[in-house]
């Protein structure tokens, strides 16, 4: 009995001692934790190059913003300039229009009181050749009494002859306040010209400096 336990006794520690020398020759690995995937080369060439941007500081950012309110306060003004000269040359051309049609105007009216006058001197001078031949207007006219018919025909003509006169004199002085007219306004439609031919060549000058 004491044989057998002493050999189930021996076995136990037999079988211990090589499941321990069994573990000793075991090699001994740690566990390892995954790394990250590496980023290609050139990815992280390229990224080590890119330069850093910065965000612009508050002070840069009020100047660029005022130099955008300056750049678009000058384009303003010069449309409003551009604006201005294409009025006054609209005005221009609008006031040197309205201003040949009254020159045209006065232009008849002064054609028909120098026609008119040209008239009235014809007239003057009829009158004044009948009054020279004035025995054969009496003879023509049948007077039954050649004194009594001279006498009124001399009176008739100075009558015709006088109202001619005044005539004359009326178409005159229109003819004079006409031709004061059409002075001063050709004047003024020349000066208008002249104003609107400096202002088209002052914006062709500028189209061309633009281009």
């Amino acid at each position: 009995m004491k044989r057998t336990l002493s050999a189930t006794f021996l076995s136990l520690i037999f079988i211990t001692l090589f499941a321990v020398g069994s573990r000793a020759q075991e090699p001994t690995t740690k566990p390892t934790r995954p790394r990250p995937a590496q980023k290609p080369a050139a990815e992280q060439t390229s990224q080590a190059d890119a330069p850093t941007v910065e965000a612009p500081s508050t002070e840069e950012q009020l100047r660029r913003t005022l130099n955008n309110l300056t750049t678009q306060i000058t384009a303003l003004n010069a449309e409003v300039r551009s604006l201005r000269r294409a009025n006054d040359r609209n005005s221009l051309a609008l006031e040197l229009l309205l201003s040949e049609e009254r020159l045209a105007r006065l232009e008849d009216k002064l054609d028909q009181a120098t026609q008119r006058k040209i008239e009235l001197d014809a007239r003057e001078a009829d009158i004044q050749r009948r009054q020279k031949n004035i025995q054969q207007e009496v003879a023509l006219r049948g007077f039954l009494r050649r004194d009594e018919g001279e006498a009124a025909l001399r009176a008739e003509f100075q009558r015709a002859l006088d109202d001619t006169r005044s005539q004359q004199q009326q178409a005159q002085q229109r003819i004079a306040d006409l031709q004061t007219q059409v002075s001063q306004l050709r004047a003024r439609v020349e000066a208008l010209r002249r104003r609107l031919e400096r202002l088209e060549s002052r914006d062709e000058a500028n189209e061309s400096q633009k281009q």
